[in-house]
């Protein structure tokens, strides 16, 4: 991590030659990650050396993107609340200045943010005052972080912000507030979540349960998948909230499956150029894996999505919580939402689709039907990197 926060701070300065070498620094990173059997800095690292080969952004944001990425694999390493709040705000302003010149989205983001912030200081002072310590939360002073972090990254009904970034940025941009900055949250969870918390799991219920209901009626793409985005992030919280071993498992196994299925729904919307439900067409060529991207987010056989809902229903059921129940109601829900939005695809008709987009479409539509096939692979990441939050 030493050798990559120098990396960081040199970036800046390389002028010209910020992209080349900003994609060295992800190499370096990814492989360096790979070695030291990280899966999960190795999965965030790949995945941003795809936006980066997407993307054609000014020379000054790569360093900052760079900056981002380090700050929230920072995370992983925390000893302490101080420090993981600290990498999160790091994270959360580079990623201001990655979206500056778009100013009433930056401005919107930077309230909600400042509000989380200052419930999470709020949690981190009152665990102090009453323990003198600054590794643990205390039961009430958890709520208020968990909801602090939850305002931050837009968990329904907070979304507005999110769906505000995604009118204004591109879309490299798009799939790292969405596949990145937001789903990587369960990362800060789980470390503070230690101990089941029928609270939380009400409110992550609720909070999916708005969501899905939303989306059930909404037109706008975009802020349709900022409503799916906000109901992952629940689906996630609801596993972390029960704090069993294998719920623990669950959510990390299910935050990879969303990164994979919100970054492959965006891009065969971005491949379809529609804005809204009414003029959803899919480019010649691509029918398959454009219906299959909706049939993963429904959570269908054979894809990815299907074992990773099957795990978390059976870890959260194992458990005997009364809610539980409803996290069925909401998952029917959520297939409703997907299966509405194929009902709405008017058929395919020929539409430009670039190169690189196209191949990172039809590369992440095998990659989730290998997954879903052999499911056993992302599990046993998933499981080998619980251990990482263990403080």
């Amino acid at each position: 991590m030493d050798v990559l926060l120098i990396i960081a701070l040199l970036l800046p300065f390389t002028k010209e030659w910020r992209k080349p070498l900003t994609a060295l620094a992800f190499i370096y990173a990814t492989i360096n990650s790979s070695i030291g059997g990280y899966s999960l800095a190795t999965f965030f690292f790949a995945l941003s050396l795809m936006i980066m080969w997407l993307s054609n952004w000014k020379n000054a944001k790569y360093p900052l993107f760079f900056l981002a990425m380090f700050d929230l694999i920072g995370i992983i390493n925390s000893q302490t609340l101080v420090e993981l709040f600290i990498y999160f705000e790091l994270a959360i302003y580079a990623s201001y200045f990655l979206i500056f010149e778009h100013r009433k989205a930056t401005l919107r983001y930077f309230i909600v943010n400042s509000v989380g912030s200052a419930l999470m200081l709020f949690a981190i002072a009152i665990s102090f005052f009453k323990t003198g310590l600054i590794t643990a939360l205390t039961p009430e002073a958890t709520i208020f972080f968990v909801l602090g972090l939850l305002v931050k990254l837009g968990i329904a009904p907070f979304q507005d912000w999110l769906v505000e970034i995604y009118k204004s940025v591109d879309f490299e941009m798009r799939i790292f507030f969405s596949s990145v900055l937001t789903e990587i949250s369960p990362l800060a969870l789980l470390m503070v979540i230690t101990r089941p918390s029928p609270t939380i799991t009400a409110f992550a219920l609720l909070s999916m349960l708005i969501a899905n209901l939303m989306a059930l009626s909404e037109l706008s793409l975009l802020r349709l998948i900022a409503l799916i985005d906000a109901s992952n992030l629940a689906y996630d919280l609801v596993a972390i909230s029960v704090a069993s071993s294998a719920s623990r498992v669950a959510a990390l196994y299910m935050m990879f499956s969303h990164v994979l299925a919100i970054t492959l729904v965006f891009a065969v919307i971005e491949a379809s150029k529609a804005k809204s439900l009414k003029d959803l067409w899919i480019p010649r060529g691509l029918e398959l894996p454009f219906y299959g991207a909706f049939l993963i987010l429904a959570g269908l056989p054979p894809f990815h999505l299907f074992p990773s809902k099957i795990i978390l229903f059976s870890s959260v059921f194992s458990i005997h919580n009364p809610l539980s129940y409803f996290l069925v109601v909401n998952m029917i829900l959520s297939a409703f939402v997907a299966l509405r939005i194929i009902s709405k695809i008017k058929g395919s008709k020929s539409i430009k689709v670039d190169k690189k987009l196209k191949a990172v479409i039809i590369a992440l539509f095998f990659l989730s039907l290998y997954l879903g096939l052999f499911p056993n692979t992302l599990f046993d990441m998933s499981a080998s990197q619980i251990g990482l939050f263990t403080r």
